[in-house]
């Protein structure tokens, strides 16, 4: 990715929200030094002379599985949780918003609920979406949560306990695809029952963070691995390894257990950008090893 949205989130909470502090001035200043990231704060004020865009307009559907999905399991409807049948996004009609707005915000679900930028659908389903992740599980079972960078409220908080958009089982040697929405900023993290919290009830563990078919980077997309909240805690660091598909299939970000890391956000990493897969516009589907070794 361009910038690591876990360094970012790091430097927004400021060295009084999390456990090192380290590289907050830096990441700030990496940040404002470029032009083509956006710092993704609490979304802008709509500005009377900005030029009105739509963002991604979502059609009517059945209520997507917030908060929890059902238990993976195997049928000739596909693997994994979640519909077996397409389903749109979002209900209702999408807000118009500025290009600002926008650029700050992201999607997190339009005027549906919030969360429903991101959906667990069974595998079947697999090409019939844009952009896909899908999360394969190399040991014990575990549970994985996943969050908008911006939270409920409008605040960068989307990573804390209790602010996840959804959450799904993925047992050992399971699958689960997990299709997103274009232009939604996005992460997810595994672990047994879910991922460790640190201290202040951030999601810890190692990181798959997505940000696809950005409206403010001419609609491409990056992922990277990240352990830069879970190393600046102390806590454990599980393996965890994004690898692109197609033309990408070469390219991986990998964090090995323990925190070693290739071309990833590993501890120390917060003022690094240009790591992880950097993706063209256009469909994508990465692949994540939950408990990689």
């Amino acid at each position: 990715m361009k910038f690591s949205t876990a360094s970012i989130f790091l430097a927004a909470l400021g060295a009084s929200a999390h456990p090192s502090g380290h590289a907050h001035k830096r990441a700030h200043n990496s940040l404002d030094a470029r032009g083509d990231f956006v710092i993704a704060n609490k979304p802008a004020d709509p500005s009377p002379t900005s030029t009105p865009v739509a963002s991604p307009t979502p059609s009517p559907a059945a209520p997507p599985a917030q908060k929890a999905a059902s238990s993976s399991s195997n049928s000739a409807a596909g693997q994994g949780s979640g519909p077996s049948v397409y389903t749109p996004f979002c209900r209702g009609n999408s807000k118009r918003a500025t290009a600002q707005e926008i650029a700050y915000k992201g999607n997190v679900g339009g005027s549906g609920p919030y969360g429903c930028n991101l959906m667990a659908v069974k595998s079947n389903l697999l090409d019939q979406y844009q952009y896909t992740v899908v999360f394969e599980n190399a040991g014990d079972d575990s549970t994985c949560f996943c969050w908008n960078k911006i939270g409920p409220d409008g605040g960068i908080n989307g990573f804390f306990n209790g602010n996840e958009a959804l959450k799904f089982d993925l047992p050992a040697g399971g699958k689960q695809v997990l299709a997103v929405d274009s232009n939604s900023q996005f992460g997810c993290a595994c672990g047994k029952g879910g991922p460790e919290l640190t201290p202040i009830g951030q999601f810890a563990s190692t990181w798959v963070e997505g940000d696809v078919g950005n409206l403010s980077n001419a609609g491409w997309s990056g992922f990277d691995a990240s352990s830069i909240v879970a190393a600046a805690a102390g806590m454990d660091i599980p393996g965890l390894k994004v690898c692109g598909t197609g033309a990408q299939a070469n390219t991986c970000s990998t964090i090995w257990p323990g925190g070693k890391g290739d071309n990833a956000f590993v501890g120390g990493t917060e003022a690094l950008d240009g790591l992880g897969l950097n993706i063209p516009a256009g469909k994508t589907s990465v692949i994540v090893t939950v408990n990689y070794s």
